[in-house]
Formats: C-alpha cells, sequence, structure tokens
C-alpha cells in the first residue's frame, strides 16, 4: 500500500515538473500593448497603468550579473493583475566569467572545446538567473533569452548556438513558457541557421503603427509573439495577433528601373549587404538606415524574400527588397542632437535616442538641457557614465570606451 501511494506521488510530481508551458498568447493577449523594464529604469519613473503585461529584466545587461531593481519592478510589473515575465541576457564564454564554461552539466571542458563551454556556460547563466529571480520573490509566466549583437560573442554561430540550447535546456524543466528577444539581423549574425522553434519577440518597429508589420518576419524557427518599439521613452511592446502573422506577398515587379535611386529603410540600425541572393550569402557590409543606394539590373525571389543587386558607394551587392524605399536618402537628423526632447521624470532620469556624434557633441547638447550625466552601453553590455563638465580623468573611461564617437540611434540615459 504504502509503495502504491509513493508510486502515485512519484508520477504526480512527475507530471507536475513536465506541465505544458503556458500558451504566449494567455500571457500576452494578442492586440494589446505592454512594457519591459530592466536596470537603466532603475529608481526611475515606469510606466503608468493601464498596460496589458510587462516583462522584467533580472540580469544587469550581462551574463551573471543582476537587476538590483527586481523586487521593486517585479512589484510594479504585478500592479495590473497578470503575472509579469521576465529576461536574461545571454553571451559566450568571454571575459571574467568564462571560468564559468569549463564545468557545467557536461563535465569538465576542454579550453580549446568551445562546444562543451558553450553549453556549459549557457546552462550556468540561466542557472544564475533563475536562482536570482526566486530568491526575490519574481515568478515569472514565462522567460526570454536576450541574444543581441551588443553582447559579447564568438564568430562561431555554432559555439553560439550551443550557448543558447545549453540555456533552454535549463529551463525547459521549470515548465514556463520560453522565448527568444533579437531580430532577425542579430539571430543570424549571433545564431547563424539555429533554429529553436521558440516564441519570437522582435526589435525594434519605428513605432506602434509599424509594429504589426514585423509580427510577419520570424527567425529561428518561432512565430513573432511580441514586437519592440520605443514609446514616451520606454520600451513599449505589441502583442501580435493571428493576421498580422501574414506576410506581405513577395513582390513580383521591380523596385524601380536599373539606376533609379532607393533608401535603406531596415528595422533595425543596419541591412546586410550580401554578395549572393540569400540570407546566408557571404556579408559584404551592413548599410545603415537612412543610406541611399542605386538599383542595378538584377531582382531575384529566394528564402523567400525578393532581393534587389544594389550599389553603395564602392560595393555591389543582394538587400531583401522588402527593406528598401523608392526614391533618393531622406535627410538624416544632424549629427551631436538628441531625437526628441528628454523628459526628466521625479528621479531625475530620461531615456534618450542619440542621433550620433562625437562625445564633444553629446556634451554640449546634454550642457544644453541641463544634464549632470550620462550613461552609455559598450558593445559588450557594460556601461559607461559621462559626467557633464566632469574632469579629465573622470570622463577618460567613457571616452576611451568610444574613441569614434556614437552611432546614430544610440539609447542613452540622461541624469539631471
Amino acid at each position: 500500500m504504502y509503495r502504491f501511494v509513493g508510486l502515485v506521488l512519484a508520477l504526480a510530481v512527475a507530471v507536475f515538473a513536465l506541465r505544458a508551458p503556458a500558451d504566449a498568447a494567455d500571457i500576452f493577449p494578442v492586440g494589446t500593448t505592454g512594457y519591459d523594464v530592466s536596470f537603466p529604469q532603475c529608481n526611475g519613473p515606469l510606466p503608468a497603468l493601464p498596460y496589458a503585461f510587462a516583462i522584467v529584466g533580472a540580469t544587469g545587461g550581462r551574463a551573471f550579473t543582476t537587476n538590483a531593481c527586481l523586487p521593486a519592478q517585479y512589484t510594479w510589473a504585478s500592479a495590473n493583475g497578470r503575472q509579469p515575465s521576465l529576461y536574461m541576457n545571454l553571451k559566450s564564454p568571454v571575459g571574467s566569467n568564462a571560468e564559468e564554461a569549463l564545468s557545467g552539466p557536461l563535465g569538465a571542458c576542454q579550453p580549446t572545446d568551445e562546444m562543451c563551454k558553450g553549453y556549459n556556460f549557457g546552462w550556468k547563466t540561466a542557472a544564475h538567473a533563475v536562482a536570482y529571480a526566486k530568491a526575490q520573490s519574481a515568478t515569472p509566466a514565462s522567460w526570454w533569452l536576450d541574444i543581441e549583437t551588443t553582447s559579447s560573442w564568438l564568430t562561431d554561430t555554432n559555439a553560439n548556438a550551443r550557448v543558447i540550447q545549453g540555456a533552454i535546456d535549463f529551463l525547459k524543466p521549470t515548465g514556463v513558457t520560453l522565448g527568444i528577444y533579437s531580430n532577425p539581423g542579430q539571430w543570424q549574425t549571433i545564431a547563424g541557421n539555429f533554429s529553436p522553434g521558440l516564441p519570437v519577440w522582435t526589435t525594434t518597429a519605428a513605432g506602434a503603427v509599424e509594429a504589426p508589420s514585423l509580427c510577419s518576419r520570424p527567425f529561428g524557427g518561432g512565430q513573432v509573439v511580441l514586437v519592440q518599439y520605443l514609446l514616451n521613452n520606454f520600451d513599449a511592446n505589441y502583442a501580435c495577433r493571428v493576421e498580422d502573422r501574414v506576410a506581405t506577398p513577395v513582390p513580383t515587379t521591380p523596385l524601380g528601373p536599373a539606376g533609379s535611386s532607393a533608401t535603406i529603410a531596415a528595422e533595425g540600425d543596419c541591412l546586410n549587404l550580401r554578395a549572393t541572393p540569400s540570407v546566408t550569402g557571404p556579408l559584404r557590409t551592413c548599410l545603415a538606415t537612412g543610406t541611399g543606394v542605386t538599383l542595378l539590373d538584377g531582382s531575384v525571389v529566394a528564402d523567400g524574400l525578393k532581393w534587389q543587386l544594389v550599389s553603395a558607394g564602392p560595393q555591389n551587392g543582394w538587400v531583401a527588397s522588402a527593406y528598401l524605399r523608392a526614391g533618393a536618402a531622406v535627410i538624416t537628423p544632424p549629427p551631436g542632437t538628441f531625437a526628441g526632447t528628454p523628459v526628466f521624470g521625479p528621479s531625475r532620469q530620461s531615456l534618450v535616442v542619440f542621433n550620433g556624434g562625437t562625445v564633444d557633441q553629446l556634451e554640449a547638447s546634454a550642457i544644453a538641457i541641463g544634464a549632470t550625466g550620462i550613461w552609455a552601453q559598450e558593445s559588450n553590455g557594460a556601461y559607461q557614465l559621462f559626467v557633464v563638465r566632469g574632469p579629465v580623468f573622470v570622463n577618460a573611461a567613457f571616452r576611451n570606451s568610444f574613441p569614434a564617437g556614437l552611432k546614430p540611434s544610440t539609447a542613452l540615459t540622461l541624469t539631471k
């Protein structure tokens, strides 16, 4: 009798541990809007109700770090009555915590075995984030893996994919919905053709009007669930409807005659120019949004996309026609300025977009609006502080991190 009861209990526990994840549409009601926040919003203003859902960063912008404001932000995220979701940052096993990859679920890895190290590192990164969330009593409806080129990744996409797979394998037994935060260009650069088939949270639409159109641009073998865009200096997210995922048919007519002008209109910062018309074609460069190109005699359909041969300065190559707009290049915002007027809340902080330029230009713009500090993120995920009108030695690290200045559309946090 006792053995039978024990068996029943063991089976019940097993079924509970392997329960099916909730459907993403239950967590993010289709057609609604929510927000995501993390450590950059610490002690700052947060979006006001109403919002349909919320996502909070558990990590502090890099693997094996923590968001100190997770408890307070999780409380804010719960105010709408719906269980919040969490996300964690992933990267390759490089830098100060690379030794974490040498041991783990695959055992001890040889220092040159990037596949073994990557899996261990991804697994342990996820374990670290989940343990921290649990310690802060933050129970997520879903976990999202942040896969961005601003983090440190190897050039070997297969090794990078092992990092992601390790994190996925750790999280699956938790029974929560899993998803990928990235965009098609960044995913291809980091993970290549890796296709885990998880729900997708994609960046970054130009605004609420454009957001539904990005629902039909999946990657990694999964459907787009959320589309991120900037709204009132906060990261807003649109929850895709089924009808949003119906892709616009591939056009059968050229954008314009050979020799005519077109403009890059990428969904991210730039559009890949490839040597051949394919998503796996050799990459020649990445053309910034707003760049003018000349259409050449060449238009084909491949990989479900229409590709156009273009001339971009000294280089020719193929780009996806969906990200071209007929006509000459638009006038880009002047460098050294902010896109819009920064709004400082009670915490005297403001998220802004910088139109690119030198550090001196950035400081001049900050002085003009009375800002006293500027936080900017490096390519490795670390944040650097620039003290406006500060002494040279204080700002040396910031200037060393951005010797050529900051790129257009750089997101910054200002303090006042």
